[in-house]
């Protein structure tokens, strides 16, 4: 029996031992519920109609707590059962991973009238208890179990709330409890500031499945900096089947060791989707299976954390249309930047409008591939890295600025007209630089005759290799400085004794830059590309002109 399965048949015998149990209002007695559980009704104090339950919750919890403390053994701690409702709470509620709180039918945590600065729920484990033979036994099974039916937190407010709905992890590291096997399955969690705050001291092993964290101001998943490193915490953090969206960044790490896991998740509508604080210098973030759409800002953002870091996606599906910035088209765009180390295998892209003007990697220059396997694009295709790029030189930036065009150590430039100076490098302005550089960049400048029906060609002096069956393309990134006119590709594919094989050409509509790309026939080990500016009259600079593998 697997783990969910397990799950659901224990909430389902609690239940039905609850039916069987027809409890009723008074003080709870040590004999009275035989079946391992407790209606969290009982508490309720007697001869007080309030509205507010934060009182009823708490003493459940601590009758449950005590229970444990004197028989110092968290093993047959019994169960606090919640009967579907809406419960009204005004403070924090503590609880601890090994007290269970299941769910009869849908139940909503209302936190809406609690001051804004505080957390929904904290689950801590800061006893005396010792780890006895089965290490810690309690804490083996959701702390949040909504089976049988869904449990929804709901905060002050999504633009108010300074608090977390729920809290993980203890404060300090001298307490002799952990926060270990402890989660949550079926819970939502909106209208906070984030919905799951880490602490990371002693909190590892935590799963949670089938939940939502969704429309929470700024994080999904919080891990809070603990004096600048974790102590025993991040081992194999595990979601489920979960949803994190709304928010300005889904995965916020701000501490180090930190090993999360994401299988079949989505992540909708959020700025970043992975951001490592200052504080975060090693650990992995792993994607399986997830689908990941709506991305105001990055899909990681390593920009600020230390060197140590991975992610890692597989076989998942990236769509960046914005999430906010609606006017904005789904372009290629820079979605990867930083120190982390980044790998993927069976990566699928989806962009729904061409990049105009511009060649930009989705991954920055700065970022350590580790690899990238099986990638796919959906629609329009982009230049996934600059480290994949194949042809020398792509950036123009190994000869001097004014290095004349004819001159250049890895292209050949001709005009079809008569023309004495076709072109030079020369340096970008700093004003006209993509961010993606931190530092100048140079460019080929081709200057067209007047009467526009010259033709200027600038091809890759040395051939560069390629296998048989695999994609190659084309990427030109240029500022028009008065031009206009069509640009035509070409690659033309020979055999290792430089026997020509066959060419593939693509040409482009009028005043546009495109992308091209080719299959490389059978036999052929290399190849060279041209590109051909038809009609173009004025100035033309240009940037770059890359070949890449679509890997």
């Amino acid at each position: 029996m697997n783990r969910r399965s397990a799950m659901g048949l224990s909430a389902g015998i609690a239940v039905l031992g609850a039916a069987a149990a027809s409890p009723e209002r008074g003080e709870p007695q040590a004999d009275q519920f035989p079946n391992g559980f407790r209606w969290l009704h009982h508490f309720a104090a007697k001869g007080k109609g309030t509205s507010d339950d934060t009182g009823t919750f708490q003493r459940a919890i601590d009758f449950l707590r005590n229970i444990a403390l004197r028989t110092r053994d968290t093993s047959c701690v019994p169960a606090l059962l919640i009967p579907s409702g809406r419960y009204i709470l005004t403070d924090t509620i503590h609880t601890m991973p090994w007290i269970k709180l299941c769910s009869v039918g849908g139940v909503l945590l209302d936190f809406s009238q609690l001051p804004v600065a505080r957390d929904g729920l904290t689950c801590r484990n800061e006893t005396a208890l010792p780890a006895t033979d089965l290490r810690f036994p309690g804490d083996r099974s959701p702390f949040l179990d909504g089976a049988g039916g869904t449990i929804s937190i709901r905060g002050p407010g999504v633009m108010r709330a300074e608090g977390w709905g729920i809290t993980m992890g203890n404060r300090h590291a001298g307490f002799s409890g952990i926060v270990r096997d402890a989660g949550g399955c079926n819970v939502v969690v909106t209208g906070w500031r984030g919905a799951l705050r880490i602490d990371p001291v002693n909190t590892y092993l935590c799963a949670w499945f089938s939940s939502r964290f969704e429309q929470n101001r700024e994080q999904g998943i919080f891990v809070a900096p603990s004096d600048g490193r974790s102590v025993n915490s991040g081992e194999r953090m595990t979601f489920v089947d979960c949803t994190l969206s709304g928010s300005a960044r889904a995965i916020d790490i701000n501490s180090d060791s930190m090993d999360f896991v994401f299988d079949a998740c989505s992540f909708d509508f959020n700025g970043d989707i992975v951001h490592f604080g200052k504080q975060a210098r090693f650990g992995t973030v792993a994607f399986n299976h997830c689908h990941i759409e709506g991305i105001d800002g990055l899909l990681v953002d390593a920009k600020a954390s230390g060197k140590h870091l991975r992610t890692v996606f597989r076989d998942s599906i990236v769509l960046p249309r914005r999430w906010k910035r609606k006017e904005l088209n789904n372009a290629p765009r820079q979605l990867v930047a930083g120190t982390a180390k980044f790998s993927a295998s069976g990566l699928e892209w989806r962009f729904e409008s061409p990049e105009q003007g511009t060649l930009t990697a989705l991954i920055g220059d700065e970022v350590p591939v580790e690899s990238m396997t099986a990638t796919s694009f959906q629609r329009i295709r982009a230049l996934p890295w600059r480290g994949s790029v194949i042809n020398a030189d792509s950036l123009f930036a190994l000869n001097s600025p004014g290095t004349s065009a004819g001159a250049l150590t890895h292209w050949t430039t001709t005009c079809a007209a008569s023309a004495k100076h076709i072109g030079e490098i020369v340096v970008v302005d700093a004003s006209a630089r993509s961010s993606v550089f931190a530092k100048p960049r140079q460019a080929l400048r081709l200057a067209f005759p007047a009467h526009g029906n010259a033709s200027i060609s600038v091809a890759t002096r040395t051939p560069f290799p390629v296998t048989p069956g695999e994609l190659v393309m084309a990427g030109c990134s240029a500022t028009a400085m008065g031009a206009t006119g069509r640009v035509k590709f070409t690659f033309q594919f020979d055999a290792a004794e430089g026997i020509p094989l066959s060419a593939s050409e693509s040409q482009g509509v009028a005043n546009e830059l495109p992308s091209a790309q080719a299959a490389v026939p059978p036999g052929a080990n290399r190849a060279v590309l041209m590109a051909t500016f038809v009609g173009w009259t004025g100035t033309l600079q240009i940037n770059e002109l890359a070949v890449w593998r679509s890997s």
